[in-house]
C-alpha cells in the first residue's frame, strides 16, 4: 500500500544491526549507526547496572546477571565521550569494525544521545552528564549536533530529569518519548512495567506543556498479531488528547523491531502493516511529522 500524505520512511540497512553499547573498554559511550538518527548517534549509558523500570518485550539487555555498578564517573565519561568525538571528526572511527559498513551519508554525526541499558533519567547524576555533553558541544564547536534524550516517559516530572532537561533543552536538545501502546492492557504486556499507564500520559502532558517532544512507538507482531484495529485507533484518541491537553509534538516514529527480540511471542512487524498504521494515524492526525523505520523484513 502506498503512502500518500506528507510521511518520511527508512528501511534498514547492515549498518544498524549493531547497537551494542559496549565500544571497546568503555563503559558509557558507544557509537551506533542509528535509524531514527539518519546517521551516526554517540550513545551515553548512565545504567551500568542495567536496572529498570521498564521490562520491555523487545528489549535486548541481558539482565540475568546485572552488574553490581551504579557509579558515574564524569570524568571518565567526558574522556570518553571526547575521544569519540575526535574519531568521529577525523573519520577513523569509520575504518574498521560494525561502523565501516557504513555508508557515507550513515557517517553524519548526528547527536549525543542518552539511551543505554536502562531509563537515563533514573541516574542521580543525569543532570551532570548534561552539562558534561554540553560542554563537549561547545568546546568542539557542534552547533548541529543535537543532544537527544530517549525515554520511557515515566519521570518527566522528577526535579532532577527537569534540571538536565531544561540543560538538554538549551543545547539543541530533542526528546523522544515512548508510547507504546493505546490501552493500558497492551502496555501491560508489552512494557511490563509497575508504573500505571494513566501516570505515562500525566507524564507526557506535563512533559510536553514544558518540552517539545517527539513520540516515539513501537509495534509489534505480538503471538503472532498485529495490532487491532481497535488499539490504534486507542493509540491515535491518546496521541490526540495529548495535543489537546497542550502537549508539544514535535514528531512522531512508528517504527518496529530491528533486531531479534528476546521473547519469542515479539516479532517485527511487517513494512506493509507498519504503512497501514502509517496511514491511520496521518489521516486523523495531519498536522504532525510522521516517520516510519521499518524492521529486518522491508
Amino acid at each position: 500500500m502506498a503512502i500518500s500524505y506528507n510521511v518520511t520512511m527508512l528501511s534498514l540497512s547492515p549498518a544498524h544491526l549493531d547497537h551494542g553499547r559496549v565500544w571497546r573498554d568503555f563503559d558509557y559511550c558507544y557509537p551506533v549507526i542509528s535509524r531514527r538518527s539518519r546517521g551516526l548517534s554517540l550513545g551515553v549509558n548512565l545504567s551500568l547496572d542495567q536496572a529498570c523500570n521498564f521490562g520491555c518485550v523487545y528489549c535486548e539487555v541481558d539482565r540475568r546477571n546485572p552488574p553490581n555498578r551504579t557509579d558515574i564517573d564524569l570524568g571518565q565519561l567526558e574522556d570518553e565521550m571526547n575521544t569519540l568525538i575526535e574519531l568521529t571528526i577525523s573519520k577513523e572511527l569509520f575504518r574498521s569494525g560494525p561502523l565501516s559498513m557504513a555508508r557515507a551519508e550513515q557517517q553524519r554525526f548526528n547527536d549525543m544521545a542518552f539511551s543505554g541499558d536502562g531509563e537515563p533519567t533514573a541516574a542521580a547524576q543525569f543532570p551532570q552528564t548534561v552539562y558534561v555533553l554540553a560542554g563537549l558541544r561547545k568546546r568542539f564547536g557542534l552547533d548541529d549536533v543535537k543532544l537527544v534524550l530517549i525515554t520511557n516517559s515515566t519521570r518527566f516530572q522528577d526535579a532532577k530529569a527537569i534540571e538536565g532537561i531544561d540543560a538538554l533543552m538549551e543545547n539543541n536538545g530533542e526528546i523522544w518519548a515512548k508510547l507504546d501502546a493505546g490501552t493500558e492492557e497492551l502496555y501491560g504486556e508489552i512494557n511490563r512495567s509497575s508504573i500505571p499507564y494513566r501516570q505515562i500520559l500525566d507524564n507526557l502532558v506535563f512533559a510536553g506543556k514544558r518540552w517539545p517532544l517527539v513520540i516515539q512507538t513501537l509495534f509489534l507482531d505480538w503471538d503472532g498479531s498485529p495490532p487491532p484495529l481497535y488499539e490504534i485507533q486507542q493509540y491515535i484518541n491518546k496521541v490526540k488528547y495529548l495535543l489537546d491537553s497542550g502537549a508539544q509534538i514535535r514528531g512522531m516514529h512508528l517504527y518496529t523491531a530491528a533486531r531479534p527480540t528476546p521473547v519469542p511471542r515479539a516479532k517485527p512487524l511487517s513494512s506493509a502493516l507498519l504503512d497501514e498504521i502509517a496511514l491511520r494515524v496521518k489521516k486523523e492526525i495531519p498536522k504532525t511529522p510522521l516517520e516510519v523505520f521499518y524492521g529486518p523484513t522491508a
